[in-house]
């Protein structure tokens, strides 16, 4: 058993299909399958149910998955803790980042980072919060900024940054309008069910943010005219400037803006901003120093670059 090859049957289990994981690995698939066959008549039973499409693991083969995973989380964290008695400076680790706030806030916090930790390599993956997590638990990310409830979370650790409100915006030419502010944190309360005759652009359902939306929706009594979905918050709150439609907004992205109008939802729904982590994972010491800067950075995530180091 070779650490190779534990990442290898891995990446069959993810994949769930030996050609998809030999692509992923860049190995031809007839070296993996050898691998895989090697293996299976060493330890004398299948890992894996084969199928055209949909490759499942055996009984044999979860048990051999799960001490994979073990064996190589705790060859990570060996590392880690042996770099940190040792103080080596150079070291590498994984950030995952959502889509536009994460760039947000990792473009804010690496220079400081950078200027302590000079010889560390931060590597970026930038995905949705759902992969975030698959990569999380398998320990191809390290640490990864994620937004969801409390219902959406698995096995992982999951270290609070801040709450987040969501807001209602809306075209400032429409009938309410009047009633709204053009500054988020001057915006009052209403009703979603006063809205339920208008067009809105929603969030696609790929993200954790589609579930909260859908139970506001559910609780105001009505089902909304849907012009389109996205993934972006930024596209929405545009096409709402543009007069297009209404939003559910994270008010980190409720920017004031003359051509929009915002309202507080009577329920205050709220999701959690978090950085997430393997469930036992050992954090070197540049690692928790990321952290801290986060939890900086989350305590006012508009101000500028130039604020920040202030």
């Amino acid at each position: 058993m070779n650490l190779q090859q534990l990442e290898n049957i891995l990446m069959i289990k993810e994949e769930k299909s030996i050609t998809r994981a030999a692509e992923k690995l860049f190995v031809t698939q007839s070296a993996l399958n050898q691998q895989l066959q090697k293996l299976e008549t060493e330890l004398g039973t299948p890992l894996f149910i084969r199928s055209r499409s949909d490759w499942q693991l055996t009984e044999a083969g979860k048990v051999y998955v799960q001490a994979a995973k073990e064996i190589l989380n705790i060859r990570k964290d060996a590392y880690n803790r042996i770099h940190d008695i040792a103080d080596l400076s150079r070291r590498h680790f994984t950030i995952g980042l959502i889509p536009e706030r994460g760039v947000n806030m990792f473009t804010a916090i690496y220079p400081v980072f950078h200027r302590t930790f000079p010889e560390v390599t931060l590597e970026p993956f930038e995905c949705n919060v759902r992969t975030m997590q698959k990569l999380i638990t398998r320990g191809t990310i390290d640490l990864g900024l994620i937004t969801l409830t409390e219902s959406q979370k698995d096995e992982n650790t999951y270290l609070h940054m801040t709450d987040e409100e969501i807001l209602l915006a809306v075209p400032s030419g429409h009938p309410l309008a009047p009633g709204g502010a053009h500054r988020p944190e001057e915006a009052p309360d209403i009703d979603l069910a006063a809205f339920s005759g208008d067009p809105f652009i929603l969030i696609s359902q790929t993200s954790t943010m589609y579930d909260l939306v859908e139970d506001l929706f559910e609780r105001a009594g009505f089902r909304p005219n849907v012009l389109f979905s996205t993934s972006s918050n930024v596209s929405k709150y545009r096409m709402v400037c543009a007069g297009v439609g209404c939003a559910l907004l994270p008010a980190v992205f409720a920017v004031p803006d003359s051509r929009a109008v915002f309202f507080r939802l009577r329920e205050h729904p709220k999701w959690e901003v978090t950085m997430c982590c393997r469930k036992d994972a050992y954090l070197s010491s540049a690692e928790q120093a990321f952290l801290d800067l986060c939890r900086s950075y989350w305590k006012n995530p508009n101000i500028t670059e130039g604020e920040f180091f202030l």
